[in-house]
């Protein structure tokens, strides 16, 4: 029992496995955010596709169908996470990156408004629900296995790591997205070229699953396994532990707030840049891209310092400054203040500074939790905030809509109410830097 001990100490300590986990964690993220930022990319499109000629209800219709499904991205990290507390980290990560492949895939074959009316947004809705299932287990047993394998000290600086996955993928969609605008053509893009951008994302999906199958297992929780010390009611243990409810909680109200300022930033960009001829394709694409790369270096600066001051700190100074910059910098978004060049420079600040902060979430939100049931209560706190927080976006349309008002003003309020979601809970929570994650209770 301790050599054993010993043993999963060492690895922890000096992550002699890093080279093939990092990647295999990676690549699901990577496919996570392709998608998510694909769909994001595609809300003025797919409007026009799945749903009848009113543009404007179309693109809230396009948007609530889009947030609807993340409500089941809980239900993806309750099942998920319960079968990598159960079976492995290595096994359950497999599962969800197979299945988000082909749902994408699939989605790419859907039939449009014009084949076969109503039917063609509810097999969209329902193709979502499936693919928000597989997405939502995806990140606790890619985050778990990630922060079970790096040293204490470093574990922020690898959090935002491996949390980059998401602007990187993003960053493809955009690529992607650009670049089969450009060879289809806009016409051709609207009736047959968006069908590529699900059909090329069966690429990343393969190559992961080559990466995935290659890689170990969690040093941690192999040493649980040979111990027979499995939880198998992990969900239950938590819901009756205060420790880990209060955990589960605070981890739900900060990626409450995370999520809604990413509708509102980098989710929003495409569209609020866009419509009604606000800024012309491939001008606003260029922005997005530029803003998404900014929100990378945000990512890897608030987990690399969050190893020095905490990461409540992090997150209390990230929202406090977004808070801060919200009002003046959307206003001049809006009245495009400096042409492309200036609102490029002026949506990339704001994304560093609103999603930003994303870097900390792996680290903060592993150390609340013991290993036996870390998969499970990773994947209920990041996954639980979507329920509210991805609504920003159909709520601030529907505002407008309703009342004839302008995005100027009830934007930065938006921001400024998920940032203060964010402060709020980093506030409520421990400070748990450098905790070594073997004594967890």
């Amino acid at each position: 029992m301790q050599s054993s001990a010993r043993a999963v100490d060492l690895n922890v300590r000096s992550s002699p496995q890093l080279h093939s986990i990092y990647p295999g964690a990676l690549a699901g993220w990577v496919m996570d955010s392709f998608d998510l930022s694909m769909m994001f990319l595609l809300v003025p499109t797919l409007a026009g596709v799945f749903f009848p000629s009113n543009y404007g209800l179309a693109i809230i219709g396009t948007w609530s169908i889009y947030t609807t499904t993340f409500i089941f991205r809980p239900v993806g990290g309750l099942i998920f996470g319960r079968v990598g507390d159960k079976i492995g980290r290595k096994g359950a990560m497999i599962i969800t990156l197979l299945g988000l492949g082909v749902i994408i895939f699939a989605t790419g074959f859907l039939p449009t408004y014009a084949a076969i009316g109503v039917g063609a947004p509810i097999l969209l809705f329902v193709f979502r629900i499936i693919t928000g299932i597989f997405g939502g287990g995806e990140y606790g047993n890619s985050a778990s296995i990630m922060m079970e394998s790096v040293k204490n000290k470093k574990r922020g600086m690898w959090s935002s790591l491996i949390q980059s996955g998401y602007p990187i993928g993003y960053t493809l969609a955009a690529i992607l997205f650009l670049g089969l605008n450009f060879y289809f053509g806009h016409t051709s893009f609207l009736s047959i070229g968006w069908r590529w951008m699900f059909y090329i994302g069966i690429i990343p999906v393969v190559i992961g699953l080559i990466i995935r199958l290659k890689m170990p297992e969690s040093a941690l929780w192999s040493d649980l396994n040979k111990r027979s010390k499995i939880n198998r009611s992990p969900i239950k243990t938590i819901f009756s532990n205060r420790k880990m409810l209060v955990g589960v909680l605070t981890g739900i109200l900060a990626m409450t707030g995370i999520a809604w300022v990413y509708g509102l930033t980098l989710g929003f960009y495409p569209t609020i840049l866009s419509i009604n001829s606000f800024m012309a394709f491939p001008d606003f694409i260029y922005v997005v891209i530029a803003a998404i790369l900014t929100s990378l270096v945000g990512y890897v600066t608030s987990g690399a310092i969050s190893d020095r001051i905490g990461r409540r700190a992090m997150m209390a100074i990230y929202s406090a400054l977004a808070i801060i910059v919200s009002v003046p910098f959307t206003s001049m978004i809006l009245n495009h203040t400096g042409g492309v060049y200036g609102v490029g420079i002026l949506a990339s600040i704001l994304a560093f500074l609103t999603t930003g902060i994303y870097g900390v979430i792996p680290s903060f939100l592993s150390e609340k939790f013991p290993t036996d049931v870390r998969s499970t209560g990773v994947g209920i706190g990041f996954n639980g905030g979507f329920i509210m927080g991805n609504w920003s976006t159909v709520f601030l349309l529907l505002i407008v809509a309703t009342t004839a008002s302008t995005f100027a003003g009830w934007w930065a309020y938006f921001i400024i109410l998920g940032e203060l979601a964010i402060l709020v809970a980093a506030l409520l929570s421990k400070e748990t830097k450098g905790i070594d994650l073997k004594s967890v209770k």
